[in-house]
C-alpha cells in the first residue's frame, strides 16, 4: 500500500511539473491571444489612402497582435460620421478643413500633418480622346470629365484648378463635368471608359489598371494637398489607438508611404 502511495504521489508530481512547464512556455502565445482578442482599432481614412492604410494596418497587426479595421470614404462624409458619434479611433483626412471640423466639434485629442500627393489628369489607357493638357478637355472628343464631389477634398482641389485655368465655366456649360462620391468613384468612371478624362491624385492611378496619367497640374493652381492624421478623443486614453497613431508617424511606416507614392511631411 505504501509503495502504491509513493508511486501515485510521484505520478501526480510529474503531471504537476509538466503542467507548470507547459503553462510557462505558453505565456507569450497566451499574451498574444489576449491582446488580439481586445477591441479592434477603427480608422476612418480618406478613400485615396485605402491601399496604403490597409498595408500599414497589416504591418501593425503582425507586430502588435492588435486588429486594425480601415473604413474608407470621402473625408467630408467620414468627418460627419465621426461628429455624429460613429465609432472611430483615428481619422485620416485628405484636407486640413475636415480635420479642423473634427477639432471644432471637440473630438480631436491630437493631430499631425502626415502626407501629401499630386493632382493629375488621367485618361483611359491609349488616351482615345487625345487629352494631353488641360485645354484638350474642351475638345469635342471629350464628352465627360470625372471629378470627386464638390465637398470632397479632391473635388475641391480639381475645381480650384479648373477655375484658375479658366476652364470650369465652359466645361459646366457643356455638361461635361460628372461627379463621383469620392475620388475613387471619379477614377472608376475613367477606368471603365465612361469618362474621357478625370482629375484625381497621382497616388490613385495604381488602383485603376485601365488608366494612365496624361498631365500633372502645377500645385500652385490649388490649395496645398495635405493628409491630416487625427487621434480622436474616444481613443486618446487607449494605448492601442495611440500606438497606431504613433506608428503611422514612425520611420517604420515610411516604406509603405513611398511604395504607394505618398510623400511624408515632416
Amino acid at each position: 500500500m505504501t509503495r502504491y502511495r509513493e508511486r501515485a504521489i510521484a505520478l501526480l508530481a510529474t503531471v504537476a511539473l509538466a503542467t507548470l512547464w507547459s503553462c510557462s512556455n505558453d505565456k507569450p502565445a497566451q499574451k498574444a491571444a489576449n491582446e488580439a482578442s481586445g477591441e479592434p482599432i477603427i480608422v476612418s481614412a480618406a478613400a485615396s489612402t485605402k491601399e496604403v492604410m490597409e498595408a500599414l494596418a497589416q504591418q501593425f497587426q503582425e507586430q502588435s497582435h492588435t486588429e486594425v479595421k480601415i473604413n474608407t470614404g470621402p473625408s467630408n462624409g467620414l468627418a460627419a460620421q465621426i461628429l455624429a458619434g460613429a465609432p472611430a479611433d483615428l481619422f485620416l483626412s485628405a484636407s486640413q478643413q475636415w480635420a479642423d471640423e473634427i477639432k471644432k466639434g471637440g473630438q480631436a485629442e491630437a493631430m499631425v500633418r502626415l502626407l501629401t500627393s499630386r493632382l493629375v489628369l488621367v485618361v483611359p489607357k491609349g488616351n482615345p480622346a487625345q487629352v494631353h493638357e488641360p485645354k484638350d478637355l474642351l475638345s469635342a472628343k471629350v464628352q465627360k470629365v470625372a471629378l470627386a464631389g464638390e465637398k470632397v477634398p479632391a473635388g475641391i482641389y480639381a475645381g480650384q484648378t479648373l477655375e484658375k485655368l479658366g476652364l470650369v465655366k465652359q466645361l459646366e456649360g457643356e455638361g461635361k463635368i460628372v461627379r463621383g462620391q469620392d475620388v475613387r468613384s471619379a477614377l472608376s468612371y475613367v477606368d471603365r471608359g465612361e469618362a474621357e478624362a478625370g482629375i484625381v491624385y497621382s497616388t490613385d492611378v495604381a488602383a485603376a489598371p485601365n488608366c494612365e496619367i496624361a498631365y500633372q497640374f502645377d500645385p500652385k493652381l490649388h490649395d496645398e494637398i495635405v493628409y491630416v492624421l487625427v487621434l480622436l478623443k474616444q481613443s486618446g486614453n487607449t494605448p492601442a489607438g495611440r500606438k497606431f497613431y504613433e506608428f503611422l508617424q514612425s520611420p517604420g511606416a515610411d516604406a509603405a508611404y513611398s511604395k504607394f507614392g505618398f510623400e511624408r511631411l515632416h
